[in-house]
């Protein structure tokens, strides 16, 4: 049977040569193709140059040989690690006391660290995985009380002409379409309402589909439940459309799953809906979340509702500033938390920048009685942060 495309096969040992090293000083791979002559690879897996005859000595031969495989040299495969670590400072004061903490997940950005690779397999079709996980910079632990390693992402994914099917623990619809509408793309995850309102922001056993058609993308997800005898219990399913075009990209989405309350599964409806537009060096975004858990009687039915609105504006290509307004909404037990919050951002490098913000928040209602809302039962707060953050 003739290879694809018409290609010869090739077979391909992987080397370690003792001999070559990079100006960074790390071990560079090498490849024999077919006999011929050593050529330098990186550790993506691309040829890199030539080396001109001499002599070279190997030290060990790698555990895979990728033997006769079919256009060899056309694919192209990766493996990356990539990240971004946040540490500074916060205070607080809700007249009950000051607090000075920098032991944190990250305050601008989520500290995480990401393995990331992706395989070419031609026409247009693609294979790749992501395993991210979340520390504290504080205390180098993991960002989770129960050890997860892979906690944020750990997905197959697979991409074709018709679309991008994510496969295994993942982002929901729901996070994909607020990080898009919000100007901020939810920094300060772990300061705001809107970034954590939605418990269902990551999926286990999850099938996602992303297919843009246009200016619009359409997503649909699947999560399975895993309880015996009935598919729906502690399951989720979504869909979302959005919309992206020129200055605008505005988005919705519903979300059903049927959540353990107790020794009970209750339904949990979840939407969102918003948008953000960029003018030159202002952006503009808002948008609501409204989720809904019904009562079977063991518990009563829970209503959240989030609304935020904010603006950032780029001074120069290197500071930028913002302001967002959040508010909380409890109807069923008339409880309210609203926040404002200032921010400034300075680049340092491409890489690496610094922030420093104020947030002012009021507790009103049922969320100044409600102790797990609100331990010490505070009427206000305000806080402020500084920090640095250096992706890589």
């Amino acid at each position: 049977m003739p290879p694809r495309h018409g290609c010869a096969a090739s077979t391909y040992f992987i080397v370690l040569s003792t001999t070559e090293l990079d100006q960074k000083g790390g071990k560079r791979l090498a490849a024999i193709n077919g006999g011929g002559r050593p050529r330098e690879m990186n550790i993506t897996g691309q040829i890199t140059s030539n080396k001109e005859g001499g002599a070279m000595f190997f030290k060990a031969i790698a555990a895979a040989t990728l033997a006769s495989v079919a256009c060899a040299a056309q694919a192209q495969s990766f493996v990356t690690l990539d990240g971004s670590l946040d540490s500074g400072a916060r205070y607080t004061n809700n007249g009950h006391g000051a607090a000075i903490t920098m032991s944190t997940n990250g305050w601008y950005m989520s500290n995480r660290l990401d393995f990331r690779g992706q395989e070419d397999l031609g026409a247009g079709w693609t294979t790749g995985f992501t395993l991210e996980s979340g520390l504290n910079s504080g205390t180098g632990a993991l960002d989770n009380t129960t050890g997860i390693l892979f906690n944020r992402l750990s997905y197959l994914k697979v991409g074709s002409p018709y679309g991008t099917l994510f496969l295994g623990h993942q982002y929901s619809i729901a996070h994909d379409i607020a990080r898009d509408i919000d100007p901020m793309y939810l920094a300060y995850p772990t300061l705001v309402a809107a970034a954590p309102s939605n418990s269902g922001y990551h999926f286990d056993d999850g099938a996602k589909y992303v297919g843009d058609y246009g200016p619009l993308q359409v997503r649909l997800e699947n999560a399975l439940g895993g309880v015996a005898g009935n598919f729906a219990d502690g399951s989720a399913r979504g869909i979302g459309l959005q919309y992206k075009q020129g200055f605008i990209s505005a988005g919705s989405g519903y979300i059903h799953r049927r959540i353990l309350i107790g020794a009970t599964y209750d339904s949990d409806d979840f939407y969102i809906a918003g948008a953000r537009m960029h003018f030159g060096p202002v952006m503009l975004g808002g948008g609501f979340m409204d989720e809904n858990l019904s009562s079977t009687g063991a518990s009563a039915a829970v209503r959240t509702v989030n609304y935020w609105a904010g603006a950032t504006y780029d001074v120069d290509p290197f500071l930028q500033i913002g302001f967002q307004a959040y508010e909380t909404s409890l109807p069923n037990t008339n409880g309210n938390r609203d926040q404002a919050l200032f921010s400034a951002t300075y680049r340092l490098s491409k890489r690496t920048f610094l922030y420093a913000e104020s947030d002012y928040v009021r507790f009103r209602g049922s969320y100044v009685t409600n102790t797990t809302l609100n331990p010490q039962k505070a009427q206000r707060q305000i806080g402020a942060t500084v920090g640095i953050n250096h992706t890589f």
